[in-house]
């Protein structure tokens, strides 16, 4: 019975041991991998942020952010702060650089759902609740009172407008019902893209748009997939990209098969500095204001991005892509802007 005894104790001693050990190597391994905080980038960072309270100021745009045709938001889904900057940007571009058509990762049935609730002359909510719970078959973490809210919003705001001015959705993602994949989702976006410009004589219009964080890309990041940005600059658009990465957030996850999911639906082990999602370089943003939204700009003529890999290295551990810049590229290859989201809540499940 002591021998019994001793060996699980032993045994127990063990198990603890190895626990140990295996939390030791991952954040050591964590931590070498995002790297330490470079005095140069830092400092870079302090003179080209924006803390974005209530609406955006600008400051950060130039000639060749004007100069775009098409402005890209790319996300990870499932943090409150994006639908926020979402708007703001919607907002901004639309009041200065005449922004009306809205392109959305959905397909063109429920785009024109949308578009029928932002033009009606009184608010159907019930409408709009059929749409974002309808973009649950698609995108599961987007679907959220924070959408339904975020629509909301545009609607009130595009009564203020008149008729030529008022904000329209244009939807460019494969059907909902459609499983085949002939081609890749991107080439399809972009076909569908191009399409609704033709039939609708926008060549001349600008265009924003909120996406899955690998679509707003302008270069293939070691997947042998194209992003929908690379294809659209491939086709002769000139195109902004801004993508937006967490620092003590929450994201909604909800229940599937896939993940082991917390009964509140809400996880906090994904944001850029691990430990089961890893950016390269985000340690460089750690003197964040606490509950904030930040914007910077990653491609002034002093950018250190101009020649590094940092933010576009990316490790997951557990879901998602792990990300690489292509050889002889760096990050401002890839997007232009950094949107910070620092204790961003979770999506709120749509009731």
């Amino acid at each position: 019975m002591k021998k019994a005894f001793k060996f699980l104790k032993y045994l127990l001693f063990g198990i603890v041991g190895l626990l140990i050990l295996l939390f030791l190597f991952f954040y050591v391994s964590n931590r070498m991998f995002i790297g330490s905080q470079d005095e140069e980038f830092t400092s870079y960072l302090d003179n080209n942020q924006e803390i974005v309270s209530g609406q955006i100021e600008g400051k950060l745009f130039d000639d060749r952010f004007y100069d775009s045709q098409v402005f890209l938001f790319g996300e990870v889904h499932g943090f409150a702060g994006n639908q926020e900057m979402d708007l703001n940007f919607l907002k901004y571009l639309h009041k200065n650089e005449g922004v009306r058509y809205y392109i959305a990762e959905i397909d063109s049935t429920h785009a024109n759902k949308l578009n029928q609730f932002l033009h009606l002359p009184s608010k159907d909510l019930g409408l709009l609740k059929e749409v974002v719970t309808a973009i649950k078959r698609r995108i599961p973490q987007q679907s959220s009172e924070e959408l339904l809210r975020k629509w909301d919003n545009i609607y009130d705001y595009n009564q203020e407008l008149a008729d030529s001015l008022k904000i329209s959705v244009i939807g460019i993602d494969t059907d909902y019902d459609d499983t085949s994949r002939v081609v890749s989702r991107d080439s399809t976006m972009l076909v569908n893209f191009k399409n609704e410009v033709n039939r609708l004589n926008l060549a001349d219009e600008k265009f924003y748009g909120l996406f899955g964080f690998y679509h707003v890309l302008q270069k293939s990041a070691s997947q042998g997939k194209t992003p929908f940005a690379e294809l659209l600059m491939s086709s002769g658009f000139k195109v902004t990209s801004m993508v937006s990465f967490t620092l003590e957030s929450e994201m909604y996850l909800p229940k599937n098969p896939q993940f082991p999911t917390p009964e509140d639906e809400k996880i906090a082990w994904v944001n850029a500095d691990g430990p089961f999602k890893l950016v390269k370089g985000i340690h460089d943003f750690e003197k964040l204001r606490p509950n904030s939204i930040n914007l910077f700009k990653l491609d002034a003529e002093n950018s250190p991005y101009r020649s590094s890999e940092k933010l576009i290295t990316i490790k997951s551990r557990l879901f998602g892509e792990s990300f690489s810049a292509e050889k002889g590229t760096a990050t401002t290859d890839y997007f232009q802007y950094v949107v910070l989201l620092k204790n961003s809540k979770a999506l709120t499940p749509l009731k």
